[in-house]
């Protein structure tokens, strides 16, 4: 017979279960994590259809696009927080329509300095890309960029959770059935970089309505000022996001030899998949954590959702890539990768490493608290540093536990200032 102290536990977990089940959190993670499906499966796709180099060189671009867009994601953070926070809060939210307006209208303006720099300097070259064509292709879906990122942010602010789902899964059916049907028509890794820059148009669509309407006649430099204010941590969080994560894959071109850039273009794959698949979540943990915080309610509690997926999601993974680890690179990229069996356990752990440390820096954000953000982006030179030395001496043996140290390192050193934060939040 269950004790009396165990059955008033059991409404209490089935309660918590409900919540978790329910959350906004699990809507947008399965969202994510089917996007991460589609990213899979153009990747798998591609892996195969294109040659080792051809490979790489739509990794690196993939970098730069998911680069830009992470650093622009801090905008979409900074405007989720405004909206969140109301209009009487935050009354310059109104001008929002206007300053989603303008941002198209730069963004075209910058168009044509953007490609004449590509064609004129050597950009392309530098970043191990065989053609600067390519380049120019992807800028130019540039003027969407900054629209897409105040529509998504405003939606995630709202908690507007339809649109935020068809909006991811609509940019990556379109990324991966342009870039088939591209293929198909014989117009080569061109085409499907069109496919790339089309499919950002396809996933603002669905959010568009976020920022569109009738604006009032109120100028939008308050507004953007604001968003400006709340960003800058976030920009820096993103940059050094990219940095982290794809620093390696950068360098590969210069410091590897071409067969190993393959492998590790494999290794980086996976390990994008499995971070993007939880990163989304950070949407949803920053407005959550700031209504926690401003309202007096406890903090951790409304953070054990995101929790629970991020280290659930790391423990399956890292089981995987200890049982099957040669499995996993077969289905992901093919028997090509078959060699960088051995080194999937630490690129799933430095991924893992990484999002924990991301999401401790947005946690500490939210509470006003930016130590996180400046340990995350102190330590993205120095990690640009380490792989770089490693590798020049060890190849691909050394770069990729180098890595997980590094990230293992820095998510030791987040979770400490995330146990200062909540102790000082307990004291009375």
């Amino acid at each position: 017979m269950a004790s009396p102290a165990l059955s008033s536990r059991r409404p209490r977990m089935r309660l918590a279960l409900g919540a978790l089940v329910a959350s906004p959190a699990i809507a947008i993670f399965v969202a994510s994590n089917m996007a991460n499906a589609g990213n899979l499966g153009f990747n798998m796709v591609f892996s195969r259809l294109l040659t080792p180099a051809e490979f790489h060189d739509l990794a690196v671009i993939l970098t730069l696009m998911l680069g830009v867009l992470s650093v622009l994601g801090a905008v979409q953070m900074a405007v989720s927080q405004i909206v969140a926070r109301g209009p009487l809060t935050e009354p310059a939210l109104a001008a929002l329509p206007r300053l989603a307006a303008l941002a198209g209208v730069t963004g075209a303006l910058l168009l044509p300095v953007a490609i004449a720099a590509v064609l004129l300097f050597p950009v392309a070259p530098a970043l191990g890309l065989s053609s600067a064509n390519h380049l120019v292709i992807l800028l130019v879906a540039l003027p969407i960029t900054a629209p897409l990122s105040l529509a998504r942010g405003a939606a995630l602010g709202r908690m507007s959770v339809g649109g935020i789902v068809l909006s991811l899964n609509l940019e990556m059916g379109v990324r991966l059935g342009g870039a088939v049907v591209a293929h198909a028509l014989g117009l080569g890794l061109g085409g499907i970089v069109a496919a790339l820059a089309l499919s950002l148009v396809a996933g603002w669509w669905p959010v568009r309505a976020e920022t569109s309407g009738p604006a009032p006649d109120l100028p939008a430099a308050p507004l953007l000022r604001r968003i400006a204010g709340l960003a800058w941590p976030f920009a820096l969080l993103q940059l050094a996001q990219v940095i982290h994560l794809d620093g390696d894959l950068l360098l590969s071109a210069r410091l590897l030899p071409e067969g190993e850039g393959g492998l590790l273009a494999g290794l980086s794959l996976v390990q994008r998949i499995q971070v993007y698949a939880c990163l989304g979540l950070a949407g949803v943990l920053l407005p959550a954590i700031t209504a926690a915080a401003s309202s007096g309610h406890d903090i951790l509690r409304s953070a054990w959702p995101v929790i629970a997926l991020v280290l659930g999601t790391g423990a399956i993974l890292s089981a995987v890539a200890v049982a099957a680890p040669a499995a996993v690179l077969n289905a992901v990229v093919g028997p090509s990768y078959a060699a960088a069996a051995l080194h999937l356990l630490p690129a799933v752990l430095a991924g893992l490493a990484f999002t924990v440390s991301y999401l401790a820096a947005t946690f500490l954000a939210a509470l006003g608290d930016r130590s996180g953000v400046a340990l995350v982006v102190l330590a993205a030179p120095v990690s640009l540093v380490v792989l770089a030395i490693v590798a020049e001496s060890g190849g691909l043996d050394a770069i990729v536990p180098a890595k997980a140290a590094v990230q293992g390192a820095l998510c030791l050193g987040t979770l400490v200032l995330v146990g200062r934060a909540c102790l000082r939040s307990w004291r009375p």
